[in-house]
């Protein structure tokens, strides 16, 4: 999941949308039931952000993301890791719009699940009940729940409207509201929304015995358990019409409650213990997105490869799967914030440094490449690219001619009225003396090599 935390830079602008109004009822919830799933980072970021919308007002003014962090005390990956919690647990919406080098956010707040819908969740309530135990959950149950008004003891003397008010008659106007606007409410929460793609329903329909089960009976409320229990227990397409089997009644129908009793039992005895809310690995998070390509020629490959691509994954696979230094993450973050350079870029500039310095990154060095493509005007991997190749030509052909011929050329340079195109001085800045004769091949080398492993993920 980390790979991805530099996406987001601390320049960033962001805002908060609040979907209707968040009560104090709202805010135990989420300490009480939330936070034992999500913890104390994310419940500080939800807080954070709803501070951050005015009292009766929907939306909050709009800030850098460094303001944030700095008030949160927590580092950018820190904040993207809390924010895919919020987002995974149905808290916050993210919305993204990019414009040139800049992009801005939208974090939509979203009220918690009621304490009725979280206990007949299946699926956040499972997890509650792992994380804190018997003990725990039957407490935490307690808190919101109070004795029933037993009606048929009363009877009930309200009166209606008309026999209070007397009735009025509108004139010709009637009042409007006005259009592009919301109330501010208390909205309805919506329950989390399990990928369908994630089971395969095809091959499961292809299991069930028409004899034991129709197709009609697997309802949408059906589905959505098949979904939770696939999610919580692993139960795949191939054993889950056992279980349906086994949780039919007399008259053939589903109980689902019979269902989740099921499952939950057959995978305590197999593994002695309930299954734990834990994020997803990297490794996982790519393998779920990653989708067929077309073929391409390595130029093209590369290309895709270094637009898509975040300066920490990178970094990973140029070291072959290591994780990067802190320091060097440090330096990269830095150069991105202060120059402001787009993703595919500073991605084409980290190669371009690395081979240029035999695998180490200097701060002043990269700073100064950078300054010089932000005043060249570079927005994307291939215009980055084709301007590191030609400076890199003219630094190989320079350092081909004769010492002679070089100073030559430097006092012609000086001496000339009329200023000709020469190499940026960040040529000549370089904290580390790189190869000369075999450097080209040392480069052709390892792009061929980095090539092979973005062409091998693209076919993916």
């Amino acid at each position: 999941m980390t790979e991805f935390w530099m996406e987001l830079r601390p320049v960033d602008g962001y805002k908060v949308k609040a979907d209707g109004i968040i009560t104090e009822f709202n805010r135990k919830v989420l300490l009480k039931l939330y936070q034992p799933l999500m913890g104390a980072h994310a419940l500080s970021l939800y807080f954070s952000l709803l501070e951050e919308v005015e009292e009766n007002k929907l939306w909050s003014k709009a800030k850098p993301h460094s303001q944030l962090l700095t008030t949160l005390g927590i580092s950018l990956q820190a904040f993207f890791e809390a924010r895919l919690k919020l987002e995974g647990l149905g808290l916050v919406r993210s919305y993204k719009k990019a414009e040139l080098d800049d992009q801005t956010f939208v974090y939509e707040l979203l009220a918690p699940l009621t304490p009725r819908q979280f206990f007949e969740d299946g699926l956040l309530n499972i997890y509650l009940f792992s994380q804190v135990g018997n003990k725990r959950y039957q407490e935490l149950q307690q808190l919101f729940i109070d004795q029933k008004f037993d009606r048929t003891e009363y009877s009930e003397v309200t009166r209606n409207f008309q026999d209070v008010f007397e009735p009025f008659r509108f004139g010709n106007e009637t009042p409007e509201i006005p259009s592009e606007t919301e109330f501010m409410e208390e909205k309805t929460p919506s329950k989390i929304k399990l990928d369908s793609k994630e089971f395969d329903w095809g091959y499961f329909y292809q299991l069930l015995s028409p004899n034991m089960l129709s197709r009609d009976q697997i309802t949408e409320s059906v589905m959505d358990t098949i979904l939770k229990m696939h999610a919580i227990y692993q139960v795949d397409e191939k054993e889950m019409p056992s279980f349906l089997y086994r949780a039919l009644d007399a008259r053939g129908t589903i109980q689902l409650e019979q269902l989740r009793k099921i499952i939950r039992e057959s995978y305590q005895l197999k593994h002695h213990d309930l299954p734990k809310l834990v994020t997803r690995s990297k490794e996982e998070v790519a393998a779920k997105e990653a989708q067929s390509k077309p073929e391409v020629n390595d130029e093209e490959a590369l290309q895709v490869y270094l637009e898509s691509v975040t300066p920490f994954q990178l970094l990973i696979d140029i070291a072959d799967g290591a994780e990067p230094a802190e320091t060097d993450l440090r330096v990269i973050e830095e150069v991105m914030t202060k120059q402001n350079l787009p993703k595919p870029v500073m991605n084409v500039l980290i190669e371009y440094v690395l081979l240029r310095l035999d695998g180490k990154i200097s701060r002043n060095y990269m700073m100064t490449i950078a300054a010089h493509w932000k005043r060249k005007n570079v927005k994307t991997a291939k215009e980055a690219m084709e301007l590191a190749l030609a400076e890199h030509e003219k630094y190989k052909r320079l350092q081909e001619e004769p010492e002679e011929k070089r100073r030559y050329n430097r006092a012609s340079q000086f001496s000339s009225k009329k200023r000709t195109e020469v190499l940026p001085d960040w040529f000549d800045k370089e904290e580390t003396e790189p190869a000369r004769s075999e450097l080209s091949n040392r480069e052709k080398e390892a792009l061929e090599d980095q090539v092979k492993r973005i062409k091998k993920q693209l076919k993916r």
